[in-house]
């Protein structure tokens, strides 16, 4: 049976305004990956709107496929994409992810608004080194989808989910989801595989301070002498 499946004027209204983000993101990244190997500031730089554009794009691909499963399929309507392992199910979830604790949505709001802090904070710190690059990528990618279903719970006390693994049963989760899982595994991986435990003494801010009280002492120790 063939389906008219239709778009929403929301999402087609600010594709225009999305691509031209992401295209000067993209045009300022190229300008500052020629210069990074040379410039503290400009690898600095590089690395922000790699952030932006990652955040950016992710974000909208969020809003566009809920939007999409919203405009088209009523909650409960459902399709096989790849019969009897993967469907197209519309949830609406007023838990975490994967349906887990439902009905408690402030809560939630807390604990995105405390993650999101955090990522904040720690993309702020991080040393301007290219072997930071994949913590920025991941950072990027919970920020975007915490975002994303924080849009969802603020707006409209629920959290479109509609991405099934029938094979399995699944919980159906979306694409805010799986940007947060992905962004998980990856700091899983970099910090148990990737950096050293110096490579992240950033994140502390107590050592910091030590650090600066110890070459603030030795410094006075060398005027003395």
């Amino acid at each position: 049976m063939n389906t008219a499946y239709t778009y929403s004027g929301t999402h087609i209204a600010i594709i225009p305004v999305t691509l031209l983000t992401l295209l000067y993101l993209f045009e300022t990244w190229l300008v500052c990956k020629k210069n990074a190997s040379s410039k503290v500031e400009n690898l600095k730089k590089f690395l922000l709107i790699q952030d932006a554009t990652v955040f950016i794009s992710t974000l909208y691909t969020d809003f566009f496929t809920k939007d999409w499963i919203r405009t088209n399929l009523k909650p409960g309507d459902n399709f096989d994409v790849i019969p009897g392992v993967l469907k197209i199910y519309h949830l609406e979830n007023t838990g975490a992810v994967w349906g887990m604790m439902k009905g408690q949505i402030p809560l939630f709001l807390i604990c995105t608004i405390v993650i999101m802090a955090g990522c904040i904070a720690i993309l702020v710190r991080i040393p301007a080194d290219k072997k930071y690059g994949a913590l920025h990528i991941a950072l990027a990618l919970v920020l975007s989808g915490a975002v994303g279903n924080m849009i969802d719970r603020i707006g409209k006390q629920s959290v479109t989910d509609f991405i099934f693994f029938h094979i399995i049963n699944f919980p159906i989760f979306n694409y805010a989801d799986i940007c947060v899982v992905v962004a998980v595994f990856l700091l899983l991986f970099l910090f148990l595989f990737t950096y050293k435990d110096d490579d992240l003494s950033f994140i502390s801010f107590g050592r910091k301070k030590a650090d600066k009280n110890k070459t603030d002492s030795s410094e006075s120790e060398e005027k003395e002498k």
